[in-house]
């Protein structure tokens, strides 16, 4: 099921290429004379991306800020953050009609100011209550804009048969941030308090905005994606039911996600660990140490089982979490990074594989709504970690996780134009 195809694709018969799944499983296969990846138009998609990933990631640290600047319970805290799954999932369904009007640059400005103005927001919270949610669910509004139109820009301007790595590489440039932004934040917190955090996020957020403007123009649709069927499906509806699995697997790992980043501050403040920077710093370091060391692999070789085998780490990561606890936060997070450097860009791939450029963000946006769905399943998580307990919580994502994963071994459907052939 998961043969890695050697060989130019271009080689099959055409009925073995209409038959092929419009997910493919791996891109052509990296030539002497493909062109080089650092072009100076995904370099500044990259640049932006960086800015805009800083300031995301300083809230990283809201939940540990909440319960020690506000005392805020785990349901509130699991309240707070779940909002930004809510309206990053209400607004998935137009991020496609935007970036369409728009533009894919503007809308990425949008997103930076978007997420600035949440920032400024929250130097006005005085308590874990509804103005808080709602500030954490603009942030879930700049995340959909950024994230639809940036994935897609990204995918437009990368050569084809280096899909993988490009995706890889931009969502490195917030993954990274994820280390960066914690590691400055946390003491500037703990000696100034939480308000200087978000004034910083605010600056960085408006930083990426000014450099969105050297974004380039959207591109025209001349060309196919990385191993895209000789017939560009035609119901994009058909191409939403073929990648299902795909989003499952998102919207879970979205939840194991979540989890992971909500409850780890206050599961380690509850066992009398105060500083859990050095979670995220393992976590981020692992992460993209193998997204740079595999993604060309993936490429080469396929995505989908890439993909399986990081949904399964992801699953065990969350597990280990609650049957070891704070005391390896090192460990665990290495590993959770490891998985996640594994399987987001490989979902990605193949979320996007196939398709014509006008689909892209109608895709995405499907993805993101995936991925924020799970994220509305924190508010339920935080009630129940307050009833049983947050390791319960832990082990019980990591199996879900994992029965998500397996998804990925369904038999897939055959692309809509081979029962035509």
């Amino acid at each position: 099921m998961f043969r890695p195809r050697s060989g130019n694709p271009d080689d099959a018969d055409p009925d073995s290429r209409a038959a092929s799944s419009a997910i493919d499983d791996s891109a052509p296969a990296l030539r002497a004379t493909d062109p080089p990846l650092a072009s100076r138009a995904f370099v500044d998609v990259i640049v932006a991306q960086l800015f805009f990933g800083f300031a995301y990631s300083t809230f990283v640290l809201l939940p540990k800020l909440l319960a020690v600047g506000y005392g805020a319970s785990a349901r509130q805290i699991g309240a707070v953050m779940a909002t930004f799954g809510v309206l990053s999932l209400a607004v998935s369904p137009a991020i496609g009609p935007v970036a369409k009007r728009l533009g894919l640059r503007r809308t990425m400005t949008v997103g930076d100011l978007v997420l600035a103005a949440s920032a400024i927001g929250f130097m006005f919270v005085q308590s874990a209550g509804p103005f808080a949610a709602l500030l954490r669910g603009f942030q879930g509004i700049a995340w959909a804009l950024c994230f639809g139109a940036g994935m897609a820009l990204c995918a437009e301007v990368a050569p084809p048969a280096r899909l993988g790595q490009a995706l890889g590489i931009f969502g490195a440039a917030s993954l990274g941030m994820n280390a960066v932004a914690p590691v400055i934040a946390e003491p500037i917190a703990a000696r100034f308090g939480a308000r200087p955090v978000f004034a910083l996020a605010a600056a960085a957020a408006l930083v990426g905005a000014r450099l969105c403007r050297r974004l380039p123009s959207d591109p025209s649709d001349k060309r196919p994606l990385a191993a895209a069927p000789s017939k560009p499906p035609t119901d994009s509806w058909s191409a939403v039911r073929e990648r299902a699995p795909v989003f499952v697997v998102l919207g879970v790992g979205a939840l194991a996600a979540g989890s992971m980043f909500t409850f780890v501050a206050p599961f380690a403040l509850s066992r009398g660990v105060s500083a859990v920077g050095s979670f995220f710093a393992a976590y981020t370091l692992a992460a993209l140490a193998s997204r740079f060391a595999l993604a060309r692999f993936a490429d080469r070789t396929g995505h989908r089982p890439v993909a399986l085998t990081g949904g399964v780490g992801y699953g065990l990561a969350v597990i280990a979490m609650g049957a070891l606890g704070p005391a390896h936060l090192v460990a665990v997070g290495a590993a959770f990074g490891i998985a996640h450097g594994i399987v987001f860009p490989a979902l990605m791939t193949l979320v996007l594989s196939g398709v014509p450029g006008g689909e892209r963000p109608r895709l995405l946006g499907w993805a993101n709504g995936a991925m924020n769905l799970g994220i509305v399943g924190l508010a339920p998580l935080g009630s129940l970690a307050g009833a049983i307990g947050y390791p319960a919580v832990f082990v019980a994502t990591g199996a879900l996780t994992l029965t998500a994963a397996a998804t990925l071994l369904a038999p897939r459907r055959a692309a809509s134009c081979a029962s035509s052939t």
